[in-house]
């Protein structure tokens, strides 16, 4: 998903879909940690504002 909504240049839906893997993680037992690949990913397709 996070492929597709950059391929299609949707930086919006793409920051929405982080976030919404981010609320699933959180809601699940106190808190699960992103996998590696999928922080390194987002990292790299959504890189921090300066």
């Amino acid at each position: 998903m996070f492929l597709a909504h950059h391929a299609a240049g949707d930086r919006d839906a793409l920051r929405d879909a982080a976030a919404r893997l981010a609320r699933i993680n959180e809601g699940l037992g106190g808190g699960v940690d992103m996998e590696a690949e999928t922080t390194q990913l987002l990292s790299t397709l959504l890189p921090r504002r300066r």
